[in-house]
């Protein structure tokens, strides 16, 4: 069974959805026990870092969730739930007077989450991108598939880059360490090919 974290944050339904239509058993839980007890993990996300945070802090998920991550389980973050997996954010630095430079994170990934550059793109990124330089195994080169953000993971150690994708700037898409994975895009919204990387990491669960 995968556990589907809910913070309050996250696109759940799409995922449950995507994840009971390629026919694997999973739950939407906020329970740290279910978690533990999950064949795998999905920490989803939609929304602002700091919130986002703060509601993982609340919940007293914060330690489960790297507990997880370090069990050796499949862990995968999507979107705003690859992000709160690195050190720490740019996003809501204004609103919190932080004085480090950045909000942090569950730190389970070295690196930092950094805004767009003002490039003359729209900001945030509401598309279709493909999926380049992939050394990931659950992502084919070329994969097209759907991302909706404005801020992008800078990582701190370069072998944990997975696959790149190009909006302005070339940044990374994916990351993977062992059995942690993160995905900038959203595979449950990215049609057969984010169904295929989806059932790739339901096979992690079942190694």
């Amino acid at each position: 069974m995968i556990a589907v974290v809910d913070y309050g944050m996250g696109n759940l339904g799409s995922v449950e959805k995507a994840l009971r239509h390629i026919g694997s058993d999973c739950v939407i839980t906020s329970d740290p026990d279910v978690i533990a007890g999950a064949s795998g993990v999905i920490l989803p996300g939609v929304g602002s870092f700091a919130p986002a945070m703060d509601e993982l802090t609340n919940r007293d998920l914060v330690v489960p969730l790297i507990d997880c991550a370090y069990s050796g389980k499949p862990f995968l973050g999507i979107c705003l739930g690859m992000q709160l997996m690195l050190e720490g954010s740019e996003e809501n630095l204004l609103d919190r007077r932080e004085t480090k430079g950045v909000v942090s994170g569950l730190g389970i990934i070295p690196g930092f989450v950094r805004r767009f550059p003002d490039n003359g793109l729209k900001v945030p990124q509401i598309g279709w991108n493909c999926l380049t330089d992939v050394t990931g195994r659950l992502l084919n080169e070329g994969d097209y598939v759907y991302f909706v953000h404005s801020y992008y993971c800078q990582l701190g150690d370069a072998h944990d880059n997975a696959a790149n994708t190009e909006y302005g700037i070339s940044y990374c898409a994916s990351f993977e360490h062992d059995n942690i994975f993160g995905m900038q895009f959203h595979p449950e919204k990215s049609g057969e090919a984010g169904l295929t990387i989806l059932k790739k990491f339901v096979a992690e669960t079942k190694a």
